[in-house]
């Protein structure tokens, strides 16, 4: 008996051991996607602050009629794939509380399918958001596949040992990369990079999206050690398609990320050059 209790306590030992390497690994893969994507989420705090001390906060209503709408839908979208009830969506209607737009939706917590449903419903936006901007970039950039091309390289030096040689040569090559798409179409340039910030500011999940997703996330893990134990097994890999999705991911947040902080420089330029003007301190 004792050598049987000894068997299971090592088995057991080895179980987390090795549940504990593979949410490691995760959190490898999905590390630097989620960097920048508080990087992201820090530029729109900044924006939303400064927006609502401008024009009474109604500045921030050139983005949100773009930005609610597919930040909603996307809510929506993934409630239907996962089969929650949408019992009231409203795409786009301020009020007095700052609420832009909502969806409300009800499960059945017994089915764990809706209960995984509930955290992927709470970042939906994320991954809707960026999907519209990849569409987007597709659809408006003659030479779509060379930007791209240029910040994923970047991106596969590893975010965290780029160096500033590194970001200076991908500054550069961005640099004349939307000078050319300019000077071959400027409309089109600019009306891609205005629709593209105004879904980057409105696609990070509100803490009203997050309420009640935990257990989504906890279940999503235990399928992910599943799934991944099941390809271990049969000496096969997954990961790759994995990190594919997630290098894609990247690139995009970074397109985000690029415009959101144009967006922030023109409006400390406005607001200081303002502010000056009316004989006030700019801060």
């Amino acid at each position: 008996m004792s050598a049987f209790l000894e068997f299971i306590n090592s088995l057991s030992v080895e179980w987390l051991s090795w549940s504990v390497t593979q949410l490691v690994t995760l959190c490898g893969h999905v590390g630097v996607f989620f960097v920048l994507v508080g990087i992201l989420f820090l530029l729109q705090k900044s924006i939303l602050i400064l927006a609502n001390n401008m024009l009474s906060g109604r500045l921030i209503y050139i983005s949100a009629w773009i930005g609610t709408p597919v930040h909603e839908l996307s809510h929506a979208l993934c409630c239907v794939l996962f089969g929650h009830k949408i019992q009231r969506m409203v795409l786009f209607n301020p009020d007095r509380r700052g609420t832009l737009g909502y969806v409300t939706h009800s499960y059945d917590n017994r089915q764990l399918w809706k209960v995984l449903g509930n955290f992927l419903i709470g970042i939906a936006p994320l991954f809707g958001g960026l999907g519209c901007i990849y569409l987007l970039t597709l659809l408006m950039l003659e030479d779509s596949g060379t930007l791209l091309f240029i910040i994923k390289s970047a991106l596969l030096n590893d975010l965290y040992s780029l160096q500033l040689h590194s970001l200076l040569a991908l500054s550069s090559d961005l640099f004349y990369f939307f000078k050319s798409a300019y000077l071959t179409s400027p409309y089109h340039v600019a009306t891609w990079a205005y629709l593209c910030a105004a879904i980057s500011l409105h696609l990070s999940p509100s803490k009203e999206d997050l309420k009640g997703s935990w257990s989504g996330l906890i279940l999503l893990l235990v399928i992910y050690l599943i799934v991944q134990g099941f390809y271990q097994y049969l000496g096969g890999e997954w990961d790759s398609g994995l990190t594919g999705g997630l290098n894609l991911l990247s690139t995009l947040s970074v397109i985000g990320i690029i415009l959101a902080s144009l967006l922030l420089l023109c409006l400390l330029v406005y607001r200081m050059t303002w502010q000056l003007f009316k004989g006030l301190s700019p801060f």
